[in-house]
């Protein structure tokens, strides 16, 4: 699956008559609305992404998509055309943390979904850990891989020679002594 979030520059930008997303705080918006909801990321919009990213707990079988068509729903969300739904434990605000645990947890096949509406429709994606008691699933849903002390130290001396621009620290350090599920973090 891909989807283009990039900036859209003139002669991409669609020209049709769809309502945009209203610049507003969609967090206390929804946060009253839908106690589940623990963050919105609402940043992408004022970048001319009509996208929100919420991290959400779940406490029922098929919430995410239920939620979804909720949140649709709300003449507030008209202009909102992809949510993309986290663990209550990630924080949406960190976009890169964010999206990279969302691009972990989703299937585009079994965890797409999309609300219509009279304007726009708008897809969801449920990047959230699977569970059997809330999603039907199977198995245990695998634990969030961490590099090793001497990988991270390598990476980080090497960083200015790779050319990929400003250092980031490892994403690995947050996750080094979090326990997940029912085992510790496996390292590599």
């Amino acid at each position: 699956m891909c989807i283009d979030g990039t900036y859209k520059f003139d002669e991409e930008k669609e020209d049709v008559d769809f309502p945009l997303p209203r610049m507003m705080d969609y967090e206390e918006l929804l946060k009253k609305v839908f106690p589940e909801i623990t963050l919105v990321n609402d940043k992408l919009i004022a970048m001319d992404i009509p996208c929100l990213i919420i991290s959400v707990r779940k406490n029922k079988l098929g919430h995410v998509a239920g939620l979804h068509n909720e949140l649709c729903a709300l003449k507030d969300m008209e202009g909102i055309k992809m949510i993309l739904y986290v663990e209550h434990t990630v924080n949406a605000k960190d976009l890169p943390v964010a999206l990279w645990r969302f691009c972990n947890n989703v299937d585009p096949k079994r965890d797409s979904f999309i609300a219509n509406r009279e304007t726009i429709p708008c897809m969801g994606f449920d990047g959230t850990i699977k569970s059997k008691e809330f999603d039907n699933f199977k198995r245990d849903w695998p634990n969030i891989i961490v590099a090793d002390d001497e990988t991270i130290n390598a990476i980080d001396k090497k960083w200015n020679e790779l050319g990929i621009g400003e250092f980031i620290p490892s994403p690995s350090l947050k996750y080094r002594d979090q326990m997940y599920g029912h085992e510790a973090v496996v390292s590599i």
